[in-house]
């Protein structure tokens, strides 16, 4: 849940937080007042959410609040417990409400993330440069390089650029963690891993370095490197839930599935992101990649049970359906819940169409094309591409005729998810 970066994954091995762990446990065992502050119980509620034990991490953060009501800290780490991990934005925001300095940094941090979640990136940036203005001027490199992170987060890469070109700390492991990201969302994964491996021969005990350059690795085509970066990151945290969905991803773009369903489950039970349901989904994918149709159900319908948004689900569940040949089924999945998706969902309209196509719907076909083509050509070069003449772009296919000939013979039946 937290931005994890160097500085914290260095604090929590540090002695000062080995003691401030060991004065709360003590707390809990023999009841006796307390003298950490509402900082030092949030840090280890972050830390216990860190290691998947959520239950302690909003034990300690209560805790907290019970001793500093309107404290910064615990407020920001359940509001964005509440944003990240509960999918429950109201929450969020009514918990951000209650912190009491409304100038601090945190508070600032924390409105800044729940305008991006909502999708008002210049609104968050907006916000961040204002609060920058009043900033000492000792603190400013560290609140621009948090600035930066925050939107690397969520891979605004414009305006992760911006922070860090007005940052005066360019040789800072922090100011090169930010750059490595940036680096690996535009595609430059040989200047990003180069960092990183340099971050490493100085931090080589870091899980979040090992994790970001599995992460280039995997990006770049390189699953066997991205797997054995995973392996050290498990070395240092055998629970490190990055670390074990970057194994995953790399053993089934391997072809390893056996061994990928091994790593997906143990992140399943580690994982402290509300993603639990689309791993559901890609298991059940696996599974139906095994011709084991019994348990791909079983995790698929735990996927719904998980889901927030049912019909989104829906439509992931049907794009596996049709990667393996279950051709009609995705096709009623798809008919019945893309209607139903929210106005912004952009995924699953190409596969309605080659649905259409392969079953040999051809009005249909024609129609669910245009709206395919409208709303993402991405996916329809990718879903659709091959029908047609090879350059021919996407706005241009409802011009020529589809080649027949490339209709699927091998349809599979007996998979019903409705």
């Amino acid at each position: 849940m937290t931005r994890k970066n160097v500085g914290l994954d260095n604090y929590y091995r540090s002695d000062k937080f080995k003691r401030i762990l060991h004065e709360y446990e003590e707390l809990g065992k023999s009841g006796i007042v307390s003298f950490l502050n509402s900082e030092e119980l949030t840090d280890v509620a972050e830390y216990y959410h860190l290691k998947g034990d959520v239950e302690k991490a909003y034990q300690a953060a209560n805790y907290a609040l019970d001793i500093f009501p309107g404290s910064t800290s615990p407020l920001a780490f359940l509001s964005r417990l509440a944003l990240l991990v509960e999918n429950d934005l109201q929450k969020a925001e009514e918990l951000a409400d209650e912190i009491v300095e409304k100038t601090d940094f945190e508070f600032v941090y924390l409105k800044a993330e729940i305008l991006i979640v909502k999708g008002n990136f210049k609104e968050a940036n907006l916000c961040l440069k204002e609060r920058l203005a009043f900033i000492d001027e000792y603190e400013k490199e560290d609140f621009i390089l948090d600035a930066a992170n925050l939107f690397a987060d969520y891979n605004q890469d414009d305006f992760t650029e911006q922070w860090l070109s007005i940052s005066h700390k360019k040789e800072s492991s922090q100011y090169k963690e930010v750059q490595a990201r940036l680096l690996t969302n535009r595609g430059l994964y040989k200047d990003s891993e180069s960092i990183l491996n340099d971050l490493l021969n100085t931090d080589p005990y870091s899980n979040v370095y090992w994790n970001y350059l599995a992460q280039s690795q995997f990006q770049s085509g390189n699953y066997q490197e991205s797997i054995t970066s995973s392996e050290y990151s498990l070395a240092i945290n055998p629970d490190d839930e990055e670390a074990l969905l970057n194994k995953a991803n790399g053993l089934f773009s391997l072809g390893n599935y056996e061994d990928a369903l091994v790593f997906y489950q143990k992140y399943i039970k580690v994982c402290n992101l509300g993603d639990s349901h689309i791993i559901n989904v890609t298991i059940g994918h696996i599974y139906l990649l095994l011709n084991n149709i019994d348990q791909a159900y079983k995790f698929f319908h735990e996927a719904l049970k998980l889901s927030k948004s049912k019909a989104e689900t829906y439509v992931h569940i049907a794009m596996s359906a049709f990667d393996n040949g279950y051709i009609n089924c995705a096709f009623q999945l798809l008919s019945k819940y893309l209607p139903k998706t929210s106005n912004d969902w952009i995924y699953g309209y190409a596969c309605l169409a080659r649905c259409s196509f392969e079953l040999g719907y051809n009005e249909e076909y024609s129609q669910y094309l245009r709206n395919a083509i409208e709303i993402n050509e991405i996916e329809c070069m990718d879903l659709l591409g091959d029908l047609y003449p090879k350059g021919l772009q996407p706005k241009d296919y409802p011009y020529f005729l589809p080649d027949y000939s490339l209709i699927n013979t091998d349809m599979k039946d007996g998979l019903n998810i409705l």
